[in-house]
This record gives structure tokens, sequence and C-alpha cells, in this order.
């Protein structure tokens, strides 16, 4: 399997594991967390493979970028498609949790000052993008400090900050285990494929239950009416 893999890397990239470093840490959920065992790997790379801090340098350089970018532009495509039908159910899936995170820091900042409560959006942001595991990474960590009303500066900064240290972390256990960082990645990748399915899964339960919640609603309001319509008929028949 790996041999396989190694061949598909190397026909798109030939030996260039720096570009295909960068690019691999601008994929969602992938991100710098796998982009750095990706590129350390001597299985994939052979000799050519990057030192723990040159992958961590160029995985972070491609997280930057999607951090800069998204921090301008997910709150107007956000607000634009959110109530569409279609791009709306797509948004809706990939932001749920975030979003319901975000309702929960804003109310329980609601009571404090105004310097508490964006400290505490700062802190929040920066440690949920510091954990090393998938969903937590600059994507989600972004499109966080943007929901929570953190300006695009301050959610770059937070957002950086933490994936710095998530860097660092897995930068350090693929250095003292250099020998297992394919089996990191490998372990890594299996993760994100059952967080997603895990989030899919979640998301199609959920939408079951709205759905049934409003049959209810709809027999409850239908039951409420025809009850309202037999008590005049009867107040009528009583006024005869």
């Amino acid at each position: 399997m790996t041999e396989v893999i190694s061949q598909f890397i190397y026909n798109i990239f030939q030996d260039n594991v720096i570009l295909a470093t960068i690019m691999f840490s601008l994929l969602p959920l992938i991100e710098l967390k796998g982009a750095i065992p990706f590129a350390m790997s001597t299985d994939f790379w052979g000799a050519n493979a990057l030192t723990g801090w040159l992958a961590f340098l160029y995985s972070f350089i491609g997280c930057i970028i999607i951090t800069v970018i998204l921090a301008f532009i997910f709150k107007p495509i956000y607000n634009a498609i959110k109530d569409k039908k279609f791009f709306g159910s797509i948004i809706k899936f990939f932001t749920a949790t975030i979003k319901k995170k975000s309702e929960e820091v804003n109310s329980n900042t609601e009571t404090v000052s105004e310097k508490k409560s964006l400290l505490k959006k700062l802190l929040l942001v920066l440690i949920f993008v510091a954990i090393p595991v998938p969903g937590t990474g600059v994507y989600t960590g972004t499109c966080l400090a943007i929901l929570v009303g953190l300006n695009p500066w301050w959610a770059i900064a937070m957002v950086t900050i933490g994936n710095f240290i998530a860097g660092i972390i897995i930068m350090t256990i693929c250095e003292i285990f250099p020998a297992f960082t394919t089996i990191i990645l490998y372990i890594f990748i299996l993760i994100v494929i059952l967080f997603l399915v895990y989030k899919i899964i979640v998301h199609f339960i959920n939408k079951k239950n709205e759905k049934k919640l409003s049959s209810e609603n709809i027999v409850e309001t239908t039951a409420t009416l025809i009850n309202e319509d037999e008590n005049e008929e009867q107040n009528k028949n009583k006024t005869k």
C-alpha cells in the first residue's frame, strides 16, 4: 500500500517534497498535523524526507495561507449562503458543531466586561486549535474565531499561535519516533476518516429528529385547531 501511495505522490510531485508538504497542509482536517509526518516519512520520500523542523516550517506556511484567506472571506460567504436551501445545508453540516460552540461562548461572555469577554474568546480559540486532533485545525479554528465575534486579525493571531503549538507537539512525537512517521500518518488519517463518518451519522440523526419534531408539531397544531373549532361550534350551539 505504501509503495502504491509513494508512486502516486512521485507521479504528481516528483522529488519536490516542499511543494507536496505545503499542498498537503492545505487539505481540510489533514492540515499541519498530517503534513508533518507526511514530509518526514522516509517510506514516501527516501533520502528527500524533511527534517522535523523543515517539515514543521513548510506545513506551518501552508496553514498560515489558509488562515489568512479564511479569516477574511468566511463571514461574507457564510452570511450569503447560510439561508440558501442547498448551500445552507452544506454549510450547516460543516459548521454545526462550531456554531453551537460559538453560541455557548457568546452566551457565557454576555455578563462579563468587554475586555474579559475578548480575553476568554482569544484563549478559547488558541486552546481549541492547539489540541492536535482532527477537527480542531485552522479551518474550524478560524471559523470559530469569526463566529464568536473576533475580528480577522485577532482570529489570525490566535489560530496561528494555536497551530504553532499543535505543530510542535506533532513534530516532537515524530522526532522521538522517527521510524514510525508513516504509521503516525496512517493513524491520523484513520482518525480523520472515523471523525468524518461520525459527523455524517450525527448529521443524519439530527436531520431525522428535526423532521420527526416538525411532524409532531404539525400534528399538535392541527389537533389544537380542531379542538378550537369544536369548542367554538359547541359555544355557538349553546348560544342558540
